[in-house]
């Protein structure tokens, strides 16, 4: 049975206010590693795409591995004092900054095979001590509260961390990290990854003060055998998991490969990397309309309704686009913002349905495992960020792509455009079908399940 803690404060603006700290100071060191990590690997150390492919590939199918086993570890930790979550992220968080930084040292100097050891053990190191961050940090937002609007409204403000650090680092990175020869500049990713990591470290030190865990799980007097292997049986049953499980991996496969060519977009096909900074301040302006309108619009269309929409209208855009490519940069950027309003839901309501599928969850078992759930959730993230990451550099190396020449040619720079455009139709197109198809919890469905949740609690707790 599920209990309410009294020993803390009522939940208010300072909750919101810390998941959004929380989810920017996770950002901090995983979107700039996101971002610049195979720039840095492949301009500046000098690394074939295909090995820094494969290095991403192996690294993070392993580290997706390890984010069950973490997952259970949570679970099985008694909630003392501090609570259950924020340990974790007060703990984690220091080794975690330290290993963003030291992954963008430049060791060009060093022997080709020494490189990629360097690059195998940072990479390893760091992922690992992010996932005892981001696995109870995921989870933390399902205890704060048990109201299905506040859920909402934690969704959307921690989505906004995320917004928050994109739009700073679109404008700030390219100015900063390149010269006027689009050429990248190998201290710069030092001095900016040590920034990143510091604001994240106190970002994240922030959420542990402000974030209060309300929502308690009574442990048994006498300690039980966690059933793995059940729990994951349960898990594999529950139609709306499999469904936002689907959706996310689809959906940030296609967006972690267009992010990935990013760069390379602008600095080959446009010519001018610094241009990014442009989509950087635009985005800025987007970024406050999708939190303003975003609760709201859910609220009128349901969750699942708007993601559908928005997401596979993006993906009709970028297919025009494939057969009709443009050139002029402030057009596309133009474009890319209003296609990026359309799939913000897909973006910003991902948590709030995953939130929804632990609720289902309960309902169909009486049992919810946040930790285990969000940490299989995480697993299939960290998927989609292996196959995605790896898949941006092997496609850099299939059409091609010269890491030591300054100029790429014509055909080169043509099949970025295709890919980059194709990578958005498929992506987005593809997870939109799968929510449509595979996701049973419309806006009436949805309420039909939290009301029985409701009288199935109240169930429980009057025997």
């Amino acid at each position: 049975m599920k209990e309410t803690s009294t020993n803390v404060r009522p939940f208010s603006m300072k909750d919101k206010i810390g998941i959004t700290l929380g989810d920017l100071g996770c950002c901090c060191t995983e979107q700039f590693r996101a971002m610049f990590l195979t720039v840095f690997y492949t301009l500046v150390l000098q690394v074939n795409p295909f090995h820094v492919g494969i290095l991403m590939l192996v690294t993070k199918i392993w580290d997706a591995v390890n984010d069950p086993i973490i997952g259970a570890l949570v679970d099985m930790r008694r909630a003392k004092k501090g609570g259950k979550f924020i340990p974790w992220i007060r703990a984690f968080s220091f080794p975690m900054a330290v290993l963003c930084i030291l992954g963008f040292v430049n060791v060009s100097n060093l022997d080709y095979g020494f490189r990629i050891g360097y690059m195998f053990v940072t990479y390893v190191l760091y992922e690992a001590m992010y996932t005892c961050v981001n696995v109870p940090f995921g989870s933390l937002s399902s205890v704060m509260t048990d109201d299905t609007r506040q859920r909402t409204a934690l969704s959307r403000y921690r989505s906004l961390g995320g917004t928050i650090f994109m739009t700073v680092i679109v404008m700030v990175g390219p100015l900063v990290l390149y010269d006027n020869n689009n050429q990248p500049l190998p201290g710069r990713f030092l001095m900016m990854a040590s920034v990143c990591a510091l604001v994240g470290l106190l970002c994240l030190q922030i959420t542990c003060v402000w974030c209060k865990e309300r929502v308690v799980l009574p442990v048994p007097e006498k300690k039980e055998k966690l059933h793995y292997l059940d729990i994951i049986k349960h898990v594999a049953k529950n139609r709306a998991f499999m469904g936002v499980v689907l959706f996310s991996f689809i959906g940030m496969v296609g967006a972690s490969i267009v992010n990935g060519l990013n760069t390379y977009l602008f600095r080959d096909w446009f010519g001018d990397v610094k241009v990014m900074a442009a989509s950087g301040a635009l985005n800025t302006v987007y970024a406050l309309i999708v939190f303003a309108f975003t609760q709201p619009v859910a609220n009128k269309l349901g969750k699942k309704e708007w993601c559908v929409a928005g997401a596979g209208g993006a993906a009709i855009v970028f297919a025009f686009l494939f057969f009709f490519p443009i050139h002029n940069p402030v057009l596309f950027i133009v474009i890319n913002g209003l296609c990026y309003l359309g799939a913000s839901g897909m973006q910003v309501l991902v948590w709030a349905l995953v939130n929804d599928a632990i609720d289902y969850q309960e309902l169909q078992t009486g049992e919810r495992n946040e930790g285990i759930m969000y940490s299989a959730y995480s697993f299939f993230r960290k998927l989609a960020n292996a196959v995605s990451g790896s898949f941006s550099s092997f496609a850099l190396g299939i059409i091609g792509y010269q890491v030591s020449e300054a100029v790429q040619t014509t055909e080169v720079v043509n099949r970025i455009w295709k890919t980059y455009t194709g990578s958005y139709v498929i992506g987005y197109g593809l997870a939109a079908l799968v929510l449509f198809l595979l996701y049973p919890l419309g806006k009436k469905k949805t309420q039909e399940m939290l009301e029985q949740l409701k009288a199935k609690r109240a169930a429980n707790a009057a025997k």
